[in-house]
Formats: C-alpha cells, structure tokens, sequence
C-alpha cells in the first residue's frame, strides 16, 4: 500500500495544479486535516472534504498562478514525507515567491488523511519520530 500513497501525493498535486477540487476531495478522507505551510502563516487550517475544497480556493485566490511540484516522495509506511517546491505570484502584493517545503501526508485506508506542512526536512523527520 506504501508505494501507491507515494503515487496519491503526486496525483494529489497534479489535481491540485489542474485546480480539481473534486479529484483532491475523491482521494482524501472525509475527515481530512490540512495545515498548509503556506496558509498556516495566518494559522489557517482545513478540515474534512469542504476544507479541501476550501483550501484549493484559498491558494489559488492568494497566488492565481501558483504552481507546486513534488520533487521528491519518501514512503514511511502509512505516511509519506515529500519534498514541494512552490512558486506563484502573490495576488495582492505581486510580489514573486519560491519556496521549499516538506510535507508529511498521512494515509488511512488508502486515501490521504491529512497533511503538515515544515519549513525543513529535519522538522518534517522529526513531526514523524524520525532523524536525518
């Protein structure tokens, strides 16, 4: 089951590039949780399948042409720590952004639970037990 949540968190992104809203609830739980690291500057969090919903509509009216790519996916068992380089262009302020993070997804049951978001690998090993 491992590799084919690695293979979700690409799906994942590519709906979310597309802005499928509907393709990001249909492999998520209804209970899902986000705290994106982006949003959760302001303390922002999603839940369940109407904060995934949410979430896609809030990214993308902060950054209209925000465009995530997941350079890199390590399966953890039920959970899977990816790399995400971000870049888009803040709707209000124009001002250009390019940023690393990494994510650390859980899985139950075959589709995402919820995800966290870090500023470092080293934050994201450790959210999951885990050192460098």
């Amino acid at each position: 089951m491992s590799q084919q949540n690695v293979e979700l968190v690409y799906r994942w992104y590519e709906a979310l590039r597309r802005r499928d809203k509907e393709a990001c609830v249909s492999d998520s739980q209804p209970d899902a949780e986000i705290v994106s690291y982006l949003m959760g500057v302001e303390g922002t969090g999603y839940w369940g399948h109407a904060g995934v919903r949410r979430y896609v509509d809030d990214v993308f009216s902060v950054f209209p042409d925000w465009h995530p790519q997941v350079m890199g996916a390590e399966d953890h068992g039920d959970t899977v720590i990816a790399q995400i380089r971000m870049a888009g262009r803040g709707a209000s302020s124009g001002l250009d952004i390019e940023q690393t993070t990494w994510q650390v997804t859980r899985f139950r049951h075959g589709k995402m639970a919820g995800f966290t978001a870090y500023g470092t690998r080293a934050a994201a090993l450790e959210a999951v037990g885990l050192r460098e």
